[in-house]
């Protein structure tokens, strides 16, 4: 039977596979009979968002997702507001029982409320992923209701509705007169978050209007940094071994590095348009080796943000010494802002270390020792008031590049 607990972590279904996925799994799920004292909506949905990890209580799953689409339209707007996007196995089941019931109202000739709807997307208190599915309920029962709601996502906090409203400006924009054309395609620019909008935006810019802009700057990339490193890192051991450069806050000393040479710090300033550091141009062609990266960042007060870490090695992230995420993974691709790490910026300067692992792989597609990494809000936008302290002290942008089309390192 398929399982909705499973995702595929780092990417985003496409719509049509979601549709398919969803009509299988209610086929499957709908099969068996539905046991008549599982009707209660409350504690169906109870039961759902108690599947955890490993297949935890997912006995109980089947039954209770029944249940919760035999209750009807009354349980459609309780399941989508028990969407918790921390909760990706509960929220795959109560996804799927809000189409399965959505469906099975418009067979029975019954509308869905609109009304509520409409209100349940507009909440951005709401998880992301519950809010567009409201939104394409609404919109296949009212497509007028999608050209009226689109035009406030813009700066949405659901990267899928921001998407939408952006793609929706960009169609109208291709009608604009050149003046307007610019203006409005440099607000869409500030409000993308999607890797092939900002790069499509930024290209129409320059070709169309001769108006460049940084996608360096736009991410916020970091792209001063100090490295040091090889340390020894075996693959399995990479995140479980520290080194002193995890806890430091500022670039200083040498260390015994990988077969006991010694390590110091050495500055590097990357101008790769999406920020990225070549560690076997900066340190050298290393196997079962880590190499430590180290910025420091400022805010003028106490920020909520995420650290975003784009490689295909291990690596973990530290924010002022503490851990904020690890991953052993090597060469599953460079996707972008894979790895995310949350915490809080405090007033002041602020250490960033990175911890970027390379194993023993011989194949040529395994030879890249790499990352780029950005500071952003949870939307992966800019921070207020966000710089880089350089060399001296002094603070500059984020991703600040002259030349921000360049994409080779300047080591």
């Amino acid at each position: 039977m398929l399982d909705p607990t499973v995702s595929v972590k780092g990417m985003r279904m496409t719509r049509r596979f979601q549709a398919k996925w969803w009509a299988a799994l209610a086929a499957l799920v709908l099969a068996a009979p539905l046991p008549a004292a599982d009707r209660d909506v409350d504690r169906a949905i109870a039961a759902l968002k108690g599947v955890g990890r490993e297949g935890t209580n997912n006995e109980t799953a089947g039954p209770a997702w029944r249940a919760l689409v035999g209750a009807g339209g009354e349980a459609l707007m309780p399941a989508l507001a028990a969407i918790d996007d921390a909760d990706p196995r509960a929220g795959n089941w109560l996804r799927a029982a809000v189409v399965a019931i959505a469906e099975a109202e418009g067979k029975a000739g019954r509308p869905l409320p609109a009304g509520k709807l409409e209100a349940f997307t507009k909440d951005t208190k709401n998880a992301p992923s519950a809010r567009r599915v409201a939104f394409d309920l609404l919109g296949k029962q009212d497509p007028a209701a999608k050209g009226r709601l689109l035009p406030g996502f813009l700066n949405d906090k659901s990267p899928d509705l921001r998407r939408e409203a952006i793609a929706a400006e960009l169609a109208k924009l291709e009608k604009a007169d050149p003046a307007a054309a610019k203006a409005g395609l440099l607000k869409l620019f500030a409000a993308s978050r999607d890797e092939d909008q900002v790069d499509a935006i930024a290209k129409k810019l320059e070709d169309d209007h001769k108006s460049p802009v940084s996608v360096t700057e736009h991410y916020a990339f970091i792209n001063r940094w100090q490295l040091v490193g090889p340390f020894p890192s075996e693959q399995g051991k990479a995140l479980t071994v520290s080194h002193p450069p995890e806890t430091l806050t500022e670039p200083k000393g040498t260390f015994k590095g990988k077969a006991d040479a010694e390590v110091t710090w050495k500055p590097h300033t990357t101008t790769d348009k999406i920020g990225a550091v070549d560690l076997t141009k900066a340190i050298g062609v290393h196997k079962d080796a880590a190499a430590y990266a180290l910025a420091v960042v400022t805010v003028e007060k106490e920020t909520p943000a995420e650290i975003r870490v784009t490689t295909q090695n291990a690596v973990q992230i530290f924010l002022n010494g503490k851990k904020l995420f690890e991953r052993e993974e090597y060469h599953h691709g460079e996707q972008l802002d894979y790895n995310v790490g949350a915490g809080v910026l405090k007033a002041g300067p602020n250490v960033i270390v990175v911890k970027v692992c390379q194993n023993d792989q011989k194949q040529p597609w395994a030879q890249k020792w790499q990352f780029a990494a950005r500071v952003c809000d949870p939307t992966g936008g800019r921070l207020p008031g966000l710089a880089q302290l350089d060399a001296d002290g002094k603070p500059v942008p984020l991703g600040f590049n002259p030349n921000p089309t360049v994409r080779k390192e300047d080591n």
